[in-house]
């Protein structure tokens, strides 16, 4: 019932012992080598089809391709390459896989030569991605947040294993698919948190980075109860977002969804004992929408705040100011007006800057 792979292996450590140059450097397969793995395919694959014990044949497969992984890695390891006998053993793989591609252990490890062939390709795949989220002006600390998947695999300098393939197979599967001129989102870098988080990509760094977002979201309103409501609103966002039954990034690392949702708790419980109000109202301006978001566009311009998002930074705007007789101004209006270049605007704010500046020479002399 079980084909042996012993004499598959003991052809590869006979190659492996060699290791002479004209035999790691050898233009053809070793005959036995490849002999023995078409054998080793057809005996194997007519056993998987013929045990209707699901857990036998679990046992059998998964143990089989762990087997042949082996095998595949000595081989590697001594031509240091993709050559021929190994190219045989990743072809045995790749056609034992297919057999039954759903019963795949994902802790199955992954061939040191399969990571190797996959490398150049997931790079290039992420060159591509990652160009598409700079064209929608993501957050660039997301965006490198975001590359830590692909990264494992060009980098390789861990143990690889099918599940971690599979779980970035999907992730480019959602990549590829999402929306992102009609993503359900108050801004695109929402949109790739909302996919990261429905994804369960709990790595720490996302979960940081996740954590200071709705902080800074948090910052910007004025009243403790409003502070409350946007807690709730972030609450419902991860829940939302949150999908279950989908396997980990990381399997050993708690869901990143329930990290967030206990901190999400924790300093709301924290906030609703806090003593009096943070801030006492919005600054009423007698400005326009326009002159107000041109004029904060040119203090973000010259540096004047710390790093942050126009997405964000409209929303900071609109939370801090209100018109006078006129109301909120809506981050989205802000946003859109930032590069507005109207004649009018631009002599109020010269004039205005002209004032400040005549004052300020004033005090140096």
């Amino acid at each position: 019932m079980h084909p042996e792979t012993e004499y598959l292996k003991s052809i590869a450590e006979e190659i492996a012992a060699k290791k002479l140059p004209e035999s790691i450097n050898e233009p053809q397969a070793d005959h036995r080598l490849l002999v023995e793995a078409r054998r080793l395919e057809k005996a194997i694959t007519a056993t998987l089809r013929t045990i209707d014990n699901f857990a036998q044949r679990d046992t059998y497969h998964n143990d089989t391709l762990g087997k042949l992984v082996d095998i595949c890695d000595l081989l590697f390891e001594t031509h240091a390459r993709i050559s021929p006998d190994t190219r045989v053993l990743l072809d045995l793989l790749t056609a034992i896989r297919q057999v039954l591609p759903g019963e795949i252990n994902p802790l199955l490890r992954l061939s040191k030569a399969f990571v190797f062939t996959q490398r150049d390709l997931i790079k290039t795949e992420w060159e591509i991605y990652s160009n598409r989220l700079r064209d929608h002006e993501i957050d660039p600390n997301l965006i490198v947040i975001a590359a830590i998947p692909f990264q494992r695999f060009i980098g390789s300098k861990e143990k690889l294993y099918w599940g971690d393939y599979t779980w970035l197979k999907g992730y480019a599967a959602k990549l590829d698919a999402i929306d992102w001129e009609n993503a359900d989102c108050n801004s695109k870098t929402e949109a790739l948190m909302s996919l990261l988080i429905g994804r369960d990509f709990n790595h720490d760094r996302f979960f940081i980075y996740c954590k200071k977002y709705i902080a800074n979201r948090i910052n910007t309103i004025s009243t403790k109860k409003r502070r409350l409501q946007e807690y709730d609103l972030c609450k419902t966002l991860v829940m939302e977002d949150t999908q279950f039954g989908l396997p980990a990034f990381d399997r050993h690392a708690n869901q990143v969804s329930a990290r967030l949702l206990k901190w999400i708790r924790e300093e709301r419980e924290a906030l609703k004992v806090s003593d009096g109000e943070a801030y006492i109202g919005k600054l009423s301006v007698v400005w326009n929408i326009d002159t107000l978001a041109l004029f904060f566009k040119l203090l973000w311009d010259n540096k004047v705040f710390r790093d942050v998002t126009l997405e964000l930074f409209s929303q900071q705007i609109a939370a801090a100011f209100s018109s006078k007789g006129k109301g909120d101004f809506k981050a989205h209006s802000i946003f859109g007006r930032f590069y507005v270049k109207d004649i009018e605007v631009l002599q109020t704010l010269e004039k205005l800057l002209a004032k400040m500046l005549e004052d300020v020479r004033l005090y140096l002399k």
